[in-house]
């Protein structure tokens, strides 16, 4: 009877922690982080500060008025599992071999084989996310950039590709300085084999014009080998730069685009004729789609409104009701 009990008492205890999240309140809960994420009396150096679970949990109840969202456990329990698929997938990207991510499915990319064998070694967390879409990867980068940059560089999935690239450009400038090494090599062994085959006399006249001409050309050689530094480091400088002006027109466009979410709501409300719970629709359906959110700002005032109603038609189409009875009774 005792044991019976226990067991009762775990299943009411799962029962109520265990949630399942729709879409909708999965970006909302995406959005509410990056807001407060800004909030420096909410976020600090080392995470976020006490409290900011049921800040969360009032940010979510008005966007969906009578949820039944709770900070602790169901909040709680979605903010631990969103962390550790995002560090996982930024594991992957940034040590991982053969991963790659398409940005249009927002998913990463890898032959299975190499993925099992690289989540058993590597990241126990990583199960099944291969192929598996994670939308809030971009905007989640600016909630957890500072927590995961404690342990290395922060990049994001372009940024990954891209290392890897340049990791297998580096390779073949390295097979051809080998290349040349041997090249240097062949002609020295050549010239010892010319000198043991003429006289003594000749060998010593063309032993000291050797010397001095290898002399030359060894100098000659510290010369263009640092002539060839000078163009690596000016070519690897530029490189930099136009690396450091992506990595910063990447990051004020997603400040840009942070704003422009935070702010669909104040917008859309200004336009007259919506309720609250249509307001929340219009918005969320308008920030599932970037081109979505580009068109509504780039719209002149005047027709916003029109463009938020084709929007609610699309998350409610409206359908005719007939009255299948004859019409009113008398």
């Amino acid at each position: 009877m005792v044991m019976e009990g226990k067991n009762t008492a775990i299943k009411r205890r799962n029962s109520t922690t265990k949630r399942q999240w729709i879409k909708q309140e999965d970006a909302a809960l995406v959005d509410c982080l990056v807001e407060i994420a800004n909030d420096p009396t909410l976020k600090g150096e080392n995470g976020f500060k006490t409290g900011y679970l049921l800040r969360l949990e009032k940010m979510l109840h008005l966007r969906f008025s009578g949820t039944n969202i709770k900070a602790t456990p169901h909040i709680e329990s979605r903010y631990k599992l969103l962390k550790k698929h995002f560090l996982a997938i930024q594991e992957m990207l940034n040590k991982g071999s053969g991963f790659g991510w398409n940005d249009v499915e927002k998913c990463v990319t890898v032959s299975k084989d190499v993925f099992d064998d690289w989540v058993k070694v590597n990241h126990p967390n990583a199960a099944g996310l291969r192929n598996k879409k994670f939308p809030h990867f971009d905007s989640l980068m600016h909630v957890w950039r500072s927590d995961y940059a404690t342990g290395t560089a922060v990049e994001t999935p372009a940024d990954a590709v891209e290392e890897i690239e340049k990791e297998k450009h580096d390779e073949v400038d390295i097979t051809d300085g080998n290349d040349e090494e041997w090249e240097e090599g062949r002609r020295e062994k050549e010239v010892d084999q010319t000198e043991s085959s003429v006289c003594p006399s000749t060998k010593i006249n063309q032993g000291k014009k050797q010397a001095s001409n290898r002399k030359r050309f060894r100098s000659d050689d510290g010369l263009n080998d640092l002539v060839a530094e000078m163009h690596e480091y000016v070519g690897a400088y530029k490189e930099a730069n136009e690396q450091i002006k992506d990595i910063a027109t990447y990051f004020k466009k997603e400040a840009e685009n942070t704003d422009r979410k935070m702010k669909i709501f104040e917008e859309i409300s200004k336009l007259p004729g919506l309720s609250r719970q249509e307001v929340i629709e219009a918005g969320e359906h308008i920030l599932k789609d970037a081109h979505k959110i580009d068109t509504f700002f780039a719209l002149p005032n005047e027709f916003r409104r029109d463009y938020v109603m084709k929007q609610l038609y699309e998350v409610n189409p409206y359908t005719p009701s007939f009255d299948f009875h004859g019409g009113n009774d008398a």
